[in-house]
Order: C-alpha cells, then sequence, then structure tokens
C-alpha cells in the first residue's frame, strides 16, 4: 500500500505562527538600520559635494591661508556669491520659501525655532546670506558666525522627513582648508591654533 507523507494544519499554522513572530522582531530592526545608512551615505556625499566644491574655489582663487579664505569667503560680495551658486550648482537661490520648513531636535542651535529658515536666522548659526538647492536635492544655506566664522547649515535630503538635527540636518563650518562639522576634532584644534580661543569648551561638551 502507498503512504503518502504530509503535514497536519496545525503544524503549518505553529510553523507559520514562529515565522510571524520571528519577522515581527527582526523586520524593524533591519529597516531601522537601513534608514540609517541611508542618512549616513547622503551625509557623506554632502560633506564631498561641500568640500570639493570649497577646494576648486580655493585653487581658483590661489589661497592657501585664513587670510586669504575670509576674502573668498565673503558672500556679500556679488562676485563670490554667483561664484558659489556656479560652483555648487544652486537653484532656488535665496528662495525662502522653500525654508519655512518645521525642523525638530535642533534646540541646542535654534532655542525655541522650528522651522529651518527660523533657525538658520537665528544669532548662534549666523546672520544667513547665501541659499539654494543643490543638485542632489539638500537644501544648503551659507552664513557668517561671529564667532565660529563661516557656517553652512545643511538637510541633506531637503524637504523629505525626518528633518531633524544629527539625521538629516547638519551644521558644518569652514577652515582654510575644509568644511567639517562644528565641533569636530579638527574644526577645534584649528580653531584654537589660530585664535588662542578655546571654542569647543571640554572634551564631554565636544562630544555633546
Amino acid at each position: 500500500m502507498k503512504r503518502l507523507f504530509g503535514f497536519t494544519l496545525a503544524e503549518v499554522l505553529i510553523t507559520l505562527g514562529i515565522i510571524g513572530v520571528v519577522a515581527a522582531m527582526t523586520i524593524p530592526s533591519l529597516m531601522a538600520n537601513y534608514q540609517k545608512q541611508v542618512w549616513i551615505n547622503k551625509l557623506k556625499k554632502t560633506y564631498s559635494v561641500l568640500n570639493e566644491g570649497y577646494r576648486q574655489i580655493m585653487v581658483n582663487e590661489g589661497c592657501t591661508d585664513i587670510e586669504c579664505a575670509v576674502g573668498v569667503l565673503d558672500l556679500s560680495n556679488d562676485e563670490v556669491k554667483n561664484k558659489f551658486v556656479n560652483t555648487f550648482k544652486l537653484s532656488n537661490v535665496n528662495d525662502t520659501s522653500i525654508l519655512d520648513y518645521e525642523i525638530k531636535k535642533v534646540t541646542d542651535l535654534c532655542g525655541t525655532r522650528t522651522t529651518f529658515s527660523e533657525c538658520a536666522s537665528s544669532g548662534s548659526i549666523g546672520s544667513p546670506t547665501l541659499s539654494g538647492t543643490s543638485a542632489d536635492g539638500s537644501i544648503i544655506l551659507f552664513a557668517t558666525n561671529p564667532v565660529a566664522g563661516f557656517v553652512v547649515f545643511v538637510d541633506t535630503n531637503g524637504l523629505k522627513g525626518p528633518n531633524e538635527g544629527g539625521r538629516d540636518i547638519f551644521l558644518f563650518t569652514a577652515t582654510d582648508k575644509i568644511f567639517t562639522t562644528f565641533y569636530s576634532m579638527p574644526y577645534c584644534k584649528w580653531y584654537e591654533e589660530e585664535t588662542s580661543i578655546q571654542v569647543c569648551g571640554t572634551e564631554d561638551e565636544r562630544k555633546q
């Protein structure tokens, strides 16, 4: 007599239940890790675009020190401003209507201000002198700050969420060689060597 082997309905349901529980536990973590990697890649690309453009401007002007860089970064000069627009391929130049969207978790930079444009106008960041949208959709705003000097406020994916500090919104600043994130070790060391002022405070404050 021929015998047929198979699974019972109860065995199939139990197996599916186990698979469902495992999926429910692992998929959110996988998605979170994937999204984090997307943000990291966007930040790396923005960092690269900023520095490639900055180096190009510095080389074209023959600049090798901060005294020269101050003139190169003087965006009150229309000629300098046009060089930035062309080098960074900015569109929507100084169009404030695209900057009035809500941002989150940047109270250390913006105080009680809740929109990109309000934060960028705050005293802690500086006086906006040039803003625009890059070719990859990032919103870039160049500003001057009385302490840090030249700063760049960036949303690496534009109007898309989450619009949070440390996720897709970052503050960069300029040395005479590179753009780097504010409070980074290269910036802190460079600024202190140039001015003898400890702008970054203690190591714990810098890390935070």
